[in-house]
């Protein structure tokens, strides 16, 4: 009786921890009641939704102001940080931006039913994505992955009305189902080999260590699956051109950049649990998918027209070289890892805000396509070149500062480790190799002369405005990265 008394007085006290994820959670149920019973509701779901964002991101902050260590909630089950709401606000930057980018999607406002459900739906992911974050407990990581990626599945396939939107949708739900039933084969290994599913403490690091090697390596590997699957790194990265080329252009901003973020944030809080092993099976699955990753993706992007396409190669390349870091000890990585987070989210939703504005007004959905416009819109070429130019990790971007961040972190331990030295030389050819598809689109803008007529659409000017803003913001904290502490 005294447990369960315990118990019931823990969750009690736990509640008033969660403003920001229940400011989302009422945010969910007022778009889906709105819609119900107003008609014409768009703009004021769209109200609601971006309210509940920025609410939930002043709770974050408000308790960062007051935090100090970790806290246990939820009888284990739920963990929150300094880190950790670093983290979530990341993930609200990239769910803003998203939403912003939403409402100018053409394909998402056409669709018979509207664009409110949809809302609800990002809703329920980004609530997904706070949850793993903040995770545990690996029945509660299940959990919110699965809550990620059933809102990912809607979001995909939200009007896959053509045959390759439908075959696109429907490889994404067959691999995240596979991917899902793996991490859970994982998840009850571990709890057969350690008695405990508790991620914070010591017992899953102990009785994982006394089960030998390959018993380790079996449940971690597929454990890994899952992860793996919603960072699409190599080789769980079949779906990702497919889809991303497929959804609308807003839906692939918002797949390449918030589940990442909060998937790293998540790897990142129970890093010392992985390195706690007395094996270095973590560190070896790192190296050989970071090495993989970078390779194939900067590779294979080379040859795509599908600027999308190209992008979801792009992504599979980055996601590489961020993994480096969780090479390093926890406590060496957090500035250098949310540096390129931040940067990276702004760089992949500008370009994809600048595919999609010249998609809308010329009706350009190829690179080829893109010959010779960047005399008629100069403004969003210019933008997408320094764009381009941060991706590669040139200066005075912030993306050079990103990728040189990641470097002079591992710099020392390459001296002591020669695969580690072998990692960083592959990220510096695939840097180089960037260089070859990245540089062809200001290639087709500015140097390609078109063989055809442009025919001009009339489209709001909202998305060149955000994209010159986003590319600004690059050149800035290229010049001045003190700009971005935490």
């Amino acid at each position: 009786m005294q447990n369960i008394t315990q118990s019931t007085n823990d969750i009690l006290n736990s509640i008033p921890q969660l403003k920001a994820e229940s400011t989302i959670v009422i945010g969910f149920l007022l778009v889906i009641v709105v819609d119900l019973f107003l008609k014409k509701s768009e703009k004021l779901v769209f109200a609601i939704a971006i309210l509940s964002l920025l609410i939930s991101g002043t709770f974050l902050v408000l308790k960062m102001q007051n935090m100090g260590e970790s806290q246990i909630l939820f009888n284990a089950m739920f963990a929150i940080s300094k880190a950790g709401n670093l983290f979530k606000l990341l993930v609200l930057l990239a769910s803003i931006l998203s939403l912003l980018f939403f409402s100018q999607d053409e394909r998402l406002k056409n669709h018979p039913k509207g664009i409110n459900d949809f809302y609800s739906i990002f809703l329920g992911g980004v609530l997904g994505m706070f949850l793993l974050i903040s995770s545990a407990n690996l029945l509660m990581v299940f959990l919110s992955i699965e809550m990620i990626s059933l809102a990912s599945y809607l979001m995909v396939n939200y009007n896959a009305y053509q045959n390759k939107q439908a075959e696109a949708g429907m490889k994404y739900v067959l691999f995240g189902a596979v991917a899902s039933a793996i991490m859970l084969y994982g998840i009850s290994l571990i709890y057969g080999f350690t008695g405990t599913i508790n991620l914070y403490g010591n017992e899953m690091v102990n009785g994982l260590n006394q089960i030998g090697a390959a018993g380790t390596t079996l449940a971690i590997v597929l454990f890994m699956v899952g992860i793996g699957f919603k960072l699409s790194f190599v080789p769980f990265h079949f779906w990702t051109p497919d889809a991303y080329q497929e959804a609308p252009t807003s839906v692939t901003s918002f797949l390449t950049t918030a589940p990442k973020i909060a998937v790293f944030g998540f790897l990142f809080l129970i890093l010392p649990t992985f390195q706690g092993l007395n094996n270095s099976v973590f560190n070896q699955l790192i190296l050989m998918v970071a090495a993989a990753s970078m390779i194939l993706g900067n590779t294979i992007a080379i040859f795509q027209d599908n600027p999308k396409r190209m992008m979801a190669y792009s992504s599979i390349g980055h996601t590489g070289f961020i993994l480096m870091l969780f090479l390093l000890p926890q406590m060496m990585i957090l500035n250098a890892l949310l540096f390129y987070l931040a940067i990276y989210l702004l760089m992949n939703v500008g370009t994809l805000m600048s595919f999609a504005h010249l998609e809308n007004k010329f009706r350009a959905t190829l690179i080829s396509d893109y010959k010779g416009l960047g005399k008629f819109v100069q403004s969003i070429s210019i933008a997408l070149v320094i764009l381009m130019v941060s991706l590669i990790g040139l200066p005075p971007t912030a993306g050079f500062i990103a990728k040189f961040l990641v470097f002079s972190s591992l710099i020392n331990l390459a001296s002591a480790d020669i695969w580690i030295a072998v990692l960083l030389i592959i990220a510096a050819i695939t840097t180089v190799i960037s260089l070859f598809y990245y540089l062809k689109i200001p290639l087709y803008l500015f140097i390609k002369k078109s063989e055809i007529e442009f025919k001009e659409k009339p489209t709001s000017n909202f998305l060149i405005v955000l994209t010159g803003l986003i590319a600004l913001a690059i050149i800035v904290f290229g010049l001045f990265p003190s700009l971005i502490s935490f």
